[in-house]
């Protein structure tokens, strides 16, 4: 189970924008002051075009290298442009250069635009060609575009924030301080200065150099150091640029300055904990202002966990407990806590919480399949077969579909009930082909637990045959092999696949331990084991390998090392059937029970341990 609010697809706020209004088309005219006539002749009319002045709040580009946004608001654009004679020349421009758009040649298409811009001095014009080279990936000639908008139409705030976002993605870091100092200047007779940083922290954070970005901003907030979005905005910058005690000591001054402001306080308190040492002085701060503003579940929500994050789970979900209280129909605090409650090993109270979270009145917006993929899980561990596969069976479509798919396929084999599981994945709707390679993969480990291997191998020999390179395919290909004593097949699958992926650290892996297992081809098989553990130094599994070779070529002392590491990481029958029979035969007999004992504790159905033993003569 992922950790704290992190399982994928976890419920979170959503927040749907409104569509632009529709645009008014004009009727053509011999002369006109707009120039939409020409682009609804070619049945492609820029929105740019025909859309007017910005407000002042509109919103600035998403990113350097993107078209210019729509303004915000619902407001529009009434710049006028130049009267403009209606040639077949200058209709057959734009025709062309709508078509070149259309059909993917979008240099060409921004080319034409930006030369009839400069011709007619159009300020909608000058933002289509903006637009086009943006999306062509045209950077200066995109800033030239801009700036002619600007130009011709100097009080589009969308135009000067364009150019202000070209001209960082540039590294053209003074003509861009000059527009910022412009745009905070605006701001403050405007009396919008808090959203004005928002923004200008938001463009600087694209810039390359954020260490310049961060000079450039300490510059022009110098002014506005009383103010909290100022330092936040700051704090955020230096964090991104690595300066973390410069991070911490703007971070503490919005935190002072916050006042009840619970969005500065969360905020400032996350850049503070983003420095794990001082996550206790978050908590603390976050602490105090939920016990001034006890309804404040915002922040009692990022208190929880923060001290989930510091392992103290009890006081993190008395807090989230705090939050639902308040707020009792809260999908997000409902499924918090039913992840805290599951990390803290109360699955019951767990599968309450999301109960709870799935009886949520209709008009309550969620996601359900993540609670009933979580259901499924929870049902799964508790052994309740039955109830995991109609937990599963209810979750639709969407990015958990084909997880809780798959965990009811291996349900329904672990019940027997084969050929049921088998028919769920083959009928599964999945179009790519990752995902229906992976559902094979998943039905060959169905067959493989039903003890048919011959099927399994069958299965993924003939998958094999349609996509011989597929890299997945061939390493569950070759453990197939493995099952039916092909080691021919096993050790071409496993080759190929090292050829195809050179740092699949499990292919090296399994060919060496194969070898190592069979006591053949020792030196290659420490030698592939080896390159597995400089490509996956932590891995239980590959450290059990190694073990395993040295103990084959009668290192005993280096084999005894490498187990008793390898069960410290990873606590599993197996391993430890490997690290008893080892320890045996290095004459410690009772250390060897013990481990032996703890492993059939750990899976008293293991397969490997369950031969060590008899191999032995050894009854526990």
């Amino acid at each position: 189970m992922n950790d704290l609010l992190s399982l994928k697809g976890a419920p979170r706020g959503l927040c749907a924008g409104s569509p632009p209004n529709p645009v008014k088309r004009h009727r053509p005219a011999t002369r006109v002051r707009a120039l939409g006539w020409s682009l609804a002749l070619a049945l492609a009319v820029p929105a740019a075009l025909t859309t007017g002045r910005a407000e002042a709040q509109a919103s600035p580009p998403q990113a350097p290298l993107t078209a210019p946004q729509r303004p915000a608001d619902g407001a529009t654009d009434r710049a006028e442009g130049p009267a403009v004679e209606l040639t077949p020349q200058l209709i057959f421009q734009l025709l062309a250069a709508e078509v070149a758009a259309q059909r993917g040649e979008v240099g060409t298409a921004s080319a034409t635009y930006l030369s009839i811009a400069q011709k007619y001095r159009d300020p909608r014009l000058a933002r289509r060609a903006a637009e086009l080279s943006l999306s062509a990936r045209a950077t200066k000639r995109a800033l030239t575009a801009a700036r002619l908008w600007l130009e011709l139409d100097p009080r589009s705030t969308l135009a000067a924030q364009t150019v202000q976002a070209l001209q960082l993605s540039t590294g053209d870091l003074q003509a861009a301080e000059e527009s910022i100092v412009r745009q905070l200047e605006q701001a403050r007779r405007e009396a919008r200065l808090p959203a004005a940083y928002e923004t200008v922290q938001r463009a600087l954070l694209r810039v390359q150099d954020r260490t310049r970005a961060l000079e450039l901003l300490e510059r022009v907030a110098a002014p506005d150091l009383a103010l909290p979005e100022a330092n936040l905005a700051l704090a955020t910058l230096a964090r991104a640029a690595s300066e973390a005690e410069r991070a911490l000591r703007y971070s503490e001054r919005a935190l002072a300055l916050a006042g009840d402001d619970v969005t500065i306080v969360v905020k400032a308190a996350q850049l503070i904990a983003a420095d794990a040492a001082r996550r206790p002085d978050a908590i603390a701060a976050l602490d105090t202002f939920v016990q001034r503003r006890p309804a404040s579940t915002e922040a009692r929500f990022e208190l929880a966990r923060l001290l989930a994050l510091s392992d103290r789970r009890a006081e993190a979900r008395a807090q989230f407990e705090a939050a639902l209280a308040i707020e009792p129909q809260s999908p997000t605090i409902l499924f918090a806590l039913a992840q805290l409650a599951y990390q803290t090993k109360h699955p019951e109270d767990a599968e309450r919480y999301l109960r709870r979270y799935i009886d949520l009145p209709a008009q309550i917006e969620r996601d359900l399949n993540p609670a009933l993929l979580f259901l499924g899980q929870l049902a799964e561990e508790a052994k309740q077969f039955e109830q995991a596969i109609d937990w599963y069976g209810q979750v639709g479509p969407g990015e958990q579909q084909l997880n809780a798919l798959i965990r009811r396929a291996i349900v329904l084999g672990r019940l027997n009930r084969v050929d049921e599981a088998r028919g769920s994945l083959r009928d599964a709707p999945v179009t790519e082909r990752e995902e229906r390679n992976r559902l094979i993969a998943v039905e060959a480990q169905i067959l493989r637990g039903a003890g048919r291997n011959e099927d399994a191998f069958r299965l993924l020999d003939d998958a094999l045959k349609q996509q011989p390179d597929e890299a997945d395919l061939l390493y569950d290909h070759a453990m197939a092999a493995e099952k039916v004593d092909r080691l021919d097949v096993l050790e071409k699958s496993l080759r190929r696949l090292i050829e195809l992926r050179p740092e699949h650290a499990h292919a090296y892996n399994a060919l060496g331990y194969t070898f190592a297992d069979r006591g053949i081809h020792l030196d290659e098989a420490q030698k592939l084991i080896e390159k597995a553990v400089s490509l996956s130094p932590g891995d239980g599994h590959i450290i059990d390998s190694l073990g395993w070779v040295l103990f084959r070529r009668g290192d005993l002392p280096g084999a005894i090392e490498q187990l008793k590491r390898a069960f410290k990481l990873l606590p599993e029958a197996e391993i430890a059937a490997h690290l008893g029979e080892v320890l045996l035969a290095a004459g410690r007999r009772d250390e060897a029970l013990n481990i032996l004992r703890e492993g059939k504790a750990l899976d008293p159905d293991n397969e490997t341990l369950r031969e060590t033993l008899r191999r032995l003569k050894i009854q526990l």
